[in-house]
């Protein structure tokens, strides 16, 4: 399901696979440490991969936290002086430059 202008997705690809092929602009999230080991388990598979349901409760203008409530952290964070896209291994969620969002396409 695409929820974004062809605009946004096409400039948001181009910066994505420009900032990879360059390597800046990404970085990875950072996984957490000192959890124990059920803890590690029970997180070693995000939300958006476990119930496909979460991405069907986004709505344009939810916060960075509400969505990470959600989907659970990003796999990578891309950044632009404009917009702020996170990927997940089951799709994109793109905000504005106030840090709501603003778009999103599920794989």
């Amino acid at each position: 399901m695409i929820h974004l202008s062809w605009r946004k997705l096409s400039a948001a690809l181009l910066f994505a696979s420009v900032a990879s092929l360059a390597g800046g602009g990404t970085t990875a999230a950072p996984r957490p440490s000192g959890l124990l080991p059920a803890a590690q388990s029970a997180e070693s598979a995000p939300p958006a991969q476990k119930d496909r349901t979460q991405w069907r409760n986004l709505h344009r203008k939810m916060s960075k936290d509400e969505v990470k409530k959600l989907l659970g952290e990003p796999v990578r964070v891309s950044v632009s002086r404009f917009y702020e896209a996170w990927d997940y291994p089951g799709g994109t969620v793109i905000f504005d430059g106030k840090g709501r969002l603003d778009a999103w396409s599920e794989l």
